[in-house]
């Protein structure tokens, strides 16, 4: 059988991560994962991305040679965006709502928060979750900045590859956590992305992320703060314990580690090993497999096959 590989691109502290994984029959091979220093900080430029961007072709440069030197011989490519240019909510939405009607409703929400923008300034998407009750369902909402989407569709026909995914940091690395952790799925589990400027939160329910937070830091960049206050808020919604906390992101050290296990009390809690159930190609940095947390949305989009 014909194998088929996808790239995952990643931005962390104006780094770019990229992973490349081999899909074969039910094998899953990394075979390629490395880094470098990008022209660009997606987290603070991205509201003013588009088309005509003009560092545009440098990242295209960038990228070109990236992929050149690492022997990338995928065609498809996604990315993960930061969520600071993004905007991410959770709203109530009729069940009843679909097609144009759905549409309409989340346009008309966008324009609760953007008053002065027009809704062709966004692409808009959602997606359900459990449903509580006949007459309101939990959504996320994510919007993307259409002139972000130009931006990366016109690098990508630059790089004469194909566009497979758009998605945010924190979601793309749900991925790589029920690839490699599916004994504790049936358990709540608390994913904690670490970024320079903030920190993603999400409840991982029944194997599928059904809460989301942002926190962005004010001079303190202590993540151990917004930790709590966010497993206190899970708290008051009554939701149990989480059996376990996976760290993925930047600078998590192992006396963080530990600290943060002692503090909340929860024994099970990790930086994200996004090697755990997937098959690590010859090559590969043993650096950058030790410290795969940081890969983890990388690796979730190259996990994502169409």
């Amino acid at each position: 059988m014909k194998s088929t590989s996808y790239i995952g691109v990643s931005f962390l502290k104006r780094k770019i991560q990229l992973a490349e994984i081999e899909h074969k029959r039910k094998k899953l091979t990394v075979t390629v994962l490395a880094e470098r220093d990008s022209s660009i900080d997606f987290a603070q430029a991205g509201a003013s991305l588009s088309a005509t961007h003009p560092q545009l072709g440098l990242f295209i440069s960038e990228m070109k040679s990236f992929i050149k030197q690492q022997k990338v011989t995928a065609e498809n490519i996604s990315f993960a965006l930061p969520p600071d240019p993004m905007f991410i909510n959770i709203i109530p939405v009729d069940p009843g709502l679909t097609g144009k009607d759905l549409s309409q409703y989340l346009q008309w929400e966008m324009n609760q928060y953007f008053p002065a923008a027009s809704p062709k300034e966004f692409i808009i998407g959602s997606d359900g979750l459990p449903l509580e009750n006949k007459t309101a369902q939990q959504t996320f909402m994510v919007a993307v900045r259409r002139g972000v989407a130009a931006f990366l569709q016109k690098a990508v026909a630059g790089l004469k590859l194909n566009l497979n995914i758009i998605d945010i940091d924190q979601f793309s690395t749900e991925k790589t956590l029920i690839t490699n952790y599916p004994e504790i799925l049936e358990h709540e589990i608390v994913l904690f992305g670490l970024r320079s400027n903030g920190l993603d939160a999400s409840l991982i329910h029944n194997g599928a992320m059904t809460d989301y937070r942002a926190f962005h830091y004010n001079g303190n960049s202590n993540p151990e703060k917004p930790i709590m206050e966010y497993l206190k808020y899970l708290q008051q919604k009554d939701i149990e314990t989480p059996a376990a906390i996976l760290l993925h992101g930047t600078d998590i050290t192992q006396d963080f580690v530990v600290s943060l296990r002692t503090t909340t009390g929860i024994k099970q809690t990790l930086a994200m090993n996004s090697f755990r159930k997937i098959r690590a190609g010859d090559k590969l940095s043993k650096v950058f497999m030790k410290e795969s947390y940081r890969f983890a949305a990388a690796i979730g989009l190259a996990l994502r096959a169409k």
